[in-house]
Formats: C-alpha cells, sequence, structure tokens
C-alpha cells in the first residue's frame, strides 16, 4: 500500500512535526516498514527521525524486559477518534465508547527474519494494555516511552531533492 503524506498546509499530516511514531499499528496488520521520498525540501526544517526500536528494547534491564515479555497493546487509530473527547496517550477511561474496532498486537514484537525484538510503540497515540489495571498500564506505558525517547536511538535523515 502506497499512502501519500505531506506536512506542508492543507496536507494529509497537516503542518508541524509528528511525533516518533510506527506506521498504522492501530490496523489488523501494521506496516512492515516505510518509505519516505522527497519531492520537495523546505529551506530550514524538514528532517526525518527514524528511531532504533530494537537498540531502545535491548537496552531495557532484564526485569522490564520479562514484565513485557508477553504483554498485548491496542494502540487506537488516532485519525477515527470523537473530536470532542478530551485527547490522551492511554485509554484510562473505559467507559468511553469506541468508535473504531481496535486489534492487540504484542508490546514486544520479533523481526521474522533476524529474531531481534523491538518496542511496538509511538510517543503520543493513545494506547491500551490488554488485562492490567489501567492506572499501572499508563505508569508501565509511559515509562517505556521515556526509556524510547532517548537521542541516542535516533537518525537524524537531512533530506535534499535528487
Amino acid at each position: 500500500m502506497v499512502i501519500p503524506i505531506s506536512n506542508v498546509d492543507g496536507g494529509y499530516t497537516g503542518s508541524g512535526e509528528i511525533p516518533f511514531h510506527s506506521d498504522h499499528q492501530w490496523t489488523p496488520y501494521p506496516s512492515s516498514r516505510s518509505l519516505l521520498y522527497a519531492l520537495e525540501v523546505p529551506v530550514k526544517g524538514g528532517d526525518t527521525y527514524w528511531l532504533n526500536l530494537n537498540l531502545a528494547y535491548e537496552t531495557l534491564d532484564e526485569s522490564t524486559k520479562r514484565r513485557i515479555a508477553d504483554l498485548k497493546l491496542i494502540t487506537y487509530n488516532p485519525f477515527l477518534r470523537n473530536p470532542d473527547a478530551p485527547k490522551a496517550k492511554y485509554r484510562l477511561d473505559q467507559s468511553i465508547p469506541l468508535i473504531s474496532p481496535v486489534f492487540l498486537h504484542p508490546l514486544v514484537r520479533t523481526h521474522p527474519d533476524s529474531g531481534k525484538k523491538i518496542l511496538s510503540l509511538s510517543l503520543t497515540t493513545e494506547v491500551e494494555i490488554v488485562g492490567i489495571d489501567p492506572q499501572a498500564g499508563a505508569e508501565l506505558i509511559e515509562q517505556l516511552r521515556q526509556d524510547l525517547n532517548q537521542l541516542q536511538f535516533y537518525y537524524q535523515h537531512k533530506w535534499s531533492v535528487a
């Protein structure tokens, strides 16, 4: 599937920066890879940052790795949400009705070819860990997001048009 994106005014992602994320985590089959190709590049800014989710996972302490090994995560579609509902990073209020289907995926995914493990988690997308008290789940996700969001895991790509 090819999805054209643009962050110019009126573009698919709007104007401004989008925090780190994995594409389509809210679908039955999240994206296995992404390819970006620049048609236009701003004079200033416009860089893309890639996050090494395997390195982020590998640097977790063993206790955390054991704790999250078998957890299932629901990622809520950020494009299908009630605009009147408060924006949240974790679904604490279970009484809010869902307006889109949800799909469970492992919080820790294993690459089918390399066997490397990654944390399958975005920075700000609303999520929920299945089978865990909502408050405990929110605290765990916040800690994992802090663990992920470190400069040592980022690659900065400066775009040019060939």
